[in-house]
């Protein structure tokens, strides 16, 4: 099983366990019964704030997917926000969402986000930007499966 996550090529049952797993394993928090992770943006328009960890190196211990960023809090409403995420030691870009947080409800809820297999062991951080800038904050968790 290991040509599916190195290099070489892959054969048609390493896509197919892939695909198994994908759909039929089981899924995760993170953090997981803690509180969520508080992002900051940066001062200026759109500009990203500081690269922040949610999830530490080997925490994660087999490959992994991102499928939902889950908004708990913001503290500021009726602005949209831009969360990028990256994985490993390079900080490596893996998916972005955008999302509103509406006065009404407070905070965005649940988005979907799909990133490629991130390696065993691997950290995950984000940068998190909002339209017109000036330190705000939102506390994330993600869910996640392993392969």
């Amino acid at each position: 099983m290991s040509s599916a996550y190195g290099p070489g090529k892959k054969q048609i049952y390493d896509y197919v366990h892939i695909l198994a797993e994908h759909v039929h394993s089981q899924q995760y928090v993170y953090p997981t019964l803690a509180d969520a992770v508080s992002l900051t943006t940066a001062a200026g328009d759109w500009a990203q704030g500081t690269l922040t960890e949610i999830v530490p190196a080997s925490t994660i211990t087999s490959p992994f997917d991102i499928h939902e960023i889950i908004v708990e809090t913001v503290n500021t409403a009726d602005k949209t926000y831009q969360l990028d995420l990256y994985h490993g030691a390079s900080d490596t870009f893996a998916g972005s969402v955008r999302f509103r947080a509406d006065s009404v409800r407070g905070g965005s809820g649940s988005l979907t986000i799909m990133t490629p297999i991130i390696p065993a062991n691997d950290k995950l951080t984000a940068k998190l930007s909002i339209q017109d800038g000036g330190s705000k904050t939102a506390s994330i968790s993600v869910r996640y499966h392993t392969y």
